[in-house]
This record gives structure tokens, sequence and C-alpha cells, in this order.
């Protein structure tokens, strides 16, 4: 069973005890002390959201003949494609901050993807959460070749207090299907040429 798998199953677990014990736990408190525990937690929740949030960027799409272009995986003459795409639905909304070589920069949420044309050797891709606090950023080394297209996932891999930003490489039908099934954000800070 994945990590996510299990907190997901935590979380209805816990959602279950919630709605056996909440009626309970209702009836046992005042009118008053039932509304002030409500609005101390309704507070506490969204204060969290709005945290989690605050260090989302809205990244600008790419036009219409860049997305196709990105949609045909293939790479420029003499040059690499890498991919870098995000679908899930754990910490969907929240930017995951992408950088390549430790010079371009971009961020995507879930459901995003960026694209870089890139020089054939070796490359490194380091993915972090935009509220970096809350979970590990991950890594990886890539080699290339004229030509090549690489398609990386990137993922937030959840555990009890804290995740971690996960990279794979993915074969070649899921690679299609991500690239396919995502939008192109331009990079803030474009890669080398």
């Amino acid at each position: 069973m994945s990590k996510n798998t299990f907190w997901v199953t935590m979380i209805f677990v816990a959602a279950i005890v919630g709605a056996f014990l909440g009626p309970a736990l209702a009836q046992s408190l005042s009118t008053g002390a039932m509304l002030t525990f409500t609005v101390v937690t309704i507070v506490a929740i969204v204060g969290l959201i709005v945290w989690s949030l605050s260090n989302n960027k809205s990244g600008k799409k790419a036009d219409t003949a860049t997305l196709a272009d990105a949609r045909a995986m293939r790479a420029p003459e003499g040059k690499a494609r890498i991919y870098v795409t995000r679908r899930g639905f754990v910490a969907a909304l929240q930017g995951m901050n992408v950088m390549l070589d430790d010079m371009a920069k971009g961020q995507i949420k879930s459901g995003q993807m960026l694209m870089a044309d890139v020089a054939p050797g070796t490359h490194r891709l380091h993915a972090a959460m935009a509220k970096g606090i809350m979970a590990n950023a991950g890594t990886l080394e890539i080699e290339v070749g004229a030509g090549e297209v690489v398609v990386i996932d990137a993922m937030f891999e959840m555990s009890a207090l804290k995740g971690d930003a996960k990279l794979t490489r993915l074969e070649a039908a899921k690679a299609r299907e991500n690239v396919h099934a995502t939008k192109l954000i331009l990079w803030e800070v474009e890669p080398a040429a």
C-alpha cells in the first residue's frame, strides 16, 4: 500500500469515527462551548488552507501553437526535450516549485506541466512544494541524448506530518498520457538554450 493510499484510508476512518462520536460530544457540551469550538475549528481550517496556498504563483499558460508542439513530443534538432508533469489529488492546489540545472524556474499544480528543450547530457531536476516547511524536496539526475524525449512525473507523497516531492521517469505510454492530460505552463525563468 502506498503512503498516499494509507493516509486517505486513515482520513476516511477518522471521518467515520468522528461521525459516530461527534453527536455524543456535541450533546455533552453546552451550546456556548459548542459554538466556540465550531468557530475556532472553522477559523483554524480556513487559516491552514490560506497559509498552505499562500506561496502559489499563477503561471502563464502556453499559447495554442506551443501546446501543440509540446503534445507532439518531438525534440528539436540537436536537442533533447524534458517534460515535468504533475497529476493527482494530494496537495493538488499547492504549487510545486521546479528547478532545472539550478537556473530554470517554474511552478506547477496538479494538471499542469513544464517543458524544456535542452542540450544533450546530464541535467539536474529539483522539485519542492511551495510551502517547503511541510515537505522534503526531490531531486533527479537525468541523462538525455539528442532527439530524446523524457517525461518526469512530479508528485507529492504524504506521510503523517510531512510529505515528499517525488520525481519519477515515466515509460512511453504513461508519458504520452500525462503530456496529453496536462496544461503547459511557461517557465518563470527560461532554461538555458
